[in-house]
């Protein structure tokens, strides 16, 4: 392979013997190498050529100017962008690093080590430039900037496993050397992303395959470092003296962790595209989230020692993945079918990740804790499985049908994330932080899914020409969301009377006295006709029964007039309580049936509320009954102020003597819910529940000083607080 910084002249660049091109440069060299006469005779041959071209030149023209030099070939040409964003990528990964924690008791920036090494790595992202400007010597190659850029980040690659060295055998030592923080993470994927080849310094496939291999190889080992990481943080956790929910918990962890890391790898592996896009999705989300949460204890530390262990590694295999050297070695479809294959692979991990979160619930249940967080928890966690298999099997079953189910699926798992992750951060009090499994869930897989549905622009084509149809129709389905005038509602119908005629007289049903029809009168009733009044020696009953009966014999009483004075057609609506149809004698009659049976009682009379006696509020009983007159209760009414009156009415409150003075319960401050100074002195308590002690429960800081558990970097923290009891129980440990 030629070497790129210097690229020669173009196949428009002339040479001085006439020709143009790499091949007209190779001949002017060939007889350079074999013979100098040659080069003199042509050279003498060109020049004279030359002077006898100038001399046959018109009179008009010769006075135009010389035709200018050849402008020089951009070095820089034939870099793709993504080269450059690689590099950008790189520097501020390698930038951040440093303010963000390195291990549990300091920052990148306050190790000397660390600072040397990313300096060095931020050097070796200028190499390429440096040759193709030609500062370098001219034997430097591209092979040459590969090997050099290799070696100048491998530094940082050492001081990472070092740490990690140093994390499984002092964990616990108390020297300041245990844990691994978010800015090795990202330091190292800096590292690496700086390390691997660009895409213009790559040779065809059959001729440079060999840093192919390389890099999967890399992919391989780091991809396993966080599998084997992940399994030992597991079996360390054994020996902190954990009970059978504590076991379980870290295996859950350790579960997550194995599945996040090795899935992804090992469809890379089996050279599938879209596992490997997702694993570069899924580091830039961890990246992301380790920037947005450096203050968490729960996100920012992960430890051999300490049980879990794995996460910290994905930024660092997803920079590997995302090497051009590492996607030549994967098979493609059509774009459209890997970018669908990549939300589906996405909502297997969402799957997982909510199946992990719905077991830690069940085990925070196991092991006695309760509360809306603990419900909340497992009945979202439920949901969001529920909702992600159905999602996921429609995506994968019918990408055209299934893409707004997908997406849909994916919003409300978004929704339910965030909901509990505002409920858990606003509990004081329990042992249930902010995981990063939660954060993947509320921000990091569903933005995935989404982009790979949405963004790319062959996705965007594909679904736009290909739309799913509506079950209610084309032409229905615009109407759910434009704007439309409401539809009038349709005018109610008037009910059409159509009289029958019967024996007995006109209406709805042939009626008559014979028993087979209704009673006249009883559907309908003819507005001409008079309504009969009842009189004073006929029941109310009979005379309702003759005013229905009247209009329909009129050819029974033809003498009879049809309006008489007291019932006249005018006044139908009055009262029957008027003066003209309430005799005085015929009153009384009428209303015996509404009297009550017992004769001995005195009607009620509205008229004189004043004679009651006026009862005081405390003393009214809303069931009480009043007596019958002449008749004593049985029950005498006690006073409601009484029964209140005084503590000593009152539960919890003993009775006092008068004169005496009631003496209340001394106040004490509310103590915390949820940790006791047993949990703080407990050497298998976890280390992130420590750390949530001496933040919510002050009280319990000399317990936690004296746990023989507590790491250095929070044993630093208490002994900055210059509390005597918290030094004196710090004091106490070295004794």
């Amino acid at each position: 392979m030629t070497n790129e910084t210097d690229p020669g002249p173009g196949p428009d660049q002339q040479v001085s013997n006439g020709g143009t091109g790499p091949l007209a440069r190779a001949s002017v060299r060939e007889p350079d190498e074999s013979s100098p006469e040659v080069v003199t005779a042509s050279s003498t041959d060109a020049a004279a050529t030359s002077s006898e071209k100038s001399s046959e030149k018109p009179e008009g023209k010769a006075s135009e100017p010389a035709a200018s030099p050849t402008a020089p070939a951009n070095p820089f040409a034939g870099i793709p962008v993504s080269d450059y964003v690689r590099d950008g990528v790189a520097a501020l990964l390698l930038f951040v690093s440093l303010t963000m924690p390195w291990d549990l008791g300091h920052r990148a920036s306050d190790k000397v080590e660390v600072i040397l090494v990313s300096v060095l790595s931020l050097l070796s992202l200028a190499l390429p430039y440096l040759a193709r400007t030609g500062v370098l010597p001219t034997t430097w190659t591209v092979h040459t900037t590969r090997r050099a850029r290799l070696l100048a980040n491998a530094p940082y690659g050492l001081l990472v496993g070092v740490y990690l060295v140093l994390d499984l055998v002092n964990g616990t030592a108390g020297n300041g050397w245990g844990g691994l923080g978010t800015g090795l993470a990202l330091g190292l994927a800096g590292a690496v992303l700086a390390a691997q080849p660009r895409q213009a310094e790559l040779g065809p496939v059959d001729q440079d395959r060999a840093v192919t291999q390389t890099w999967v190889k890399v992919l391989i080992g780091l991809g396993a470092l966080a599998v084997v990481g992940a399994v030992v943080a597991f079996v360390f956790s054994l020996t902190l003296g954990l009970g059978v929910v504590g076991i379980f918990a870290r295996l859950v962890v350790a579960v997550l962790a194995v599945g996040l890391v090795g899935l992804p790898v090992w469809g890379v592996l089996r050279k599938q595209e879209s596992w490997r896009l997702v694993l570069v999705g899924l580091g830039i989300a961890l990246a992301v989230l380790f920037v947005l949460n450096t203050g968490s204890l729960l996100v920012s530390y992960e430890s051999l020692r300490g049980g879990q262990f794995g996460l910290l590694l994905v930024p660092a295999v997803a920079a590997v993945a995302a090497s051009p050297a590492v996607a030549r070695s994967t098979t493609s479809e059509s774009p459209v079918r890997t970018w669908v294959a990549v939300a589906v692979n996405t909502l297997d991990l969402v799957l997982l990740v909510a199946a992990v979160l719905t077991v830690r619930a069940i085990l925070w249940l196991a092991a006695g804790l309760s509360g809306v967080v603990v419900i909340l928890a497992l009945v979202l966690g439920l949901l969001m499985v529920g909702v992600t298999l159905v999602a996921r099997r429609a995506l994968a079953r019918d990408a055209v049908s299934g893409r707004t189910l997908a997406l849909g699926g994916a919003g409300v798992v978004a929704v339910l994330a965030i909901v509990l992750l505002i409920v858990v951060a606003n509990q004081s009090g329990l042992r249930i932080g902010v995981g990063i499994d939660l954060l993947l869930l509320a921000f990091g897989l569903p933005a995935i899914t989404a982009f790979a549905l949405t963004v790319p622009a062959e996705v965007r084509t594909h679904f736009a020409e290909n739309r799913p149809t509506s079950l209610v129709g084309a032409d229905a389905a615009p109407s759910a969301y434009v704007w439309q005038p409401p539809t009038p509602r349709p005018a109610r119908p008037q009910p059409v009377q159509e009289p029958v005629a019967g024996p007995h007289g006109s209406g709805s049903h042939a009626t008559g006295p014979d028993g087979h029809g209704p009673v006249a009168g009883a559907h309908e009733q003819d507005p001409v006709a008079p309504v009969s009044r009842p009189t004073s020696a006929q029941p109310v009953q009979q005379a309702s029964f003759q005013a229905a009966q009247q209009p329909y014999s009129p050819a029974q009483q033809p003498t009879q007039p049809v309006s008489q004075e007291p019932y006249r057609p005018a006044q139908p609506a009055q009262p029957v309580a008027q003066e003209p149809y309430r005799p005085a004698q015929t009153q009384q009659p009428a209303q015996q049936p509404t009297q009550p049976v017992v004769q001995n009682q005195q009607p009620y009379s509205p008229a004189q509320p004043q004679q009651q006696p006026v009862r005081p509020v405390e003393q009214y009983q809303p069931t009480q009954v009043l007596p019958a007159q002449g008749v004593q209760s049985a029950r005498p009414v006690q006073p409601a102020v009484q029964e209140r009156s005084g503590y000593a009415a009152r539960p919890g409150y003993a009775a006092q003597a008068a004169g005496e003075t009631a003496v209340l319960p001394a106040y004490q401050d509310p103590q915390p819910v949820g940790f006791s100074a047993a949990q703080a002195l407990d050497p298998s308590t976890p280390l992130e529940v420590l750390a949530q002690i001496v933040q919510e429960a002050p009280h319990l800081r000399p317990q936690v000083a004296a746990n023989p558990s507590t790491y250095p970097a929070l044993l630093e923290w208490l002994g900055n607080l210059g509390d005597p009891a918290v030094d004196a129980a710090l004091r106490s440990r070295g004794r």
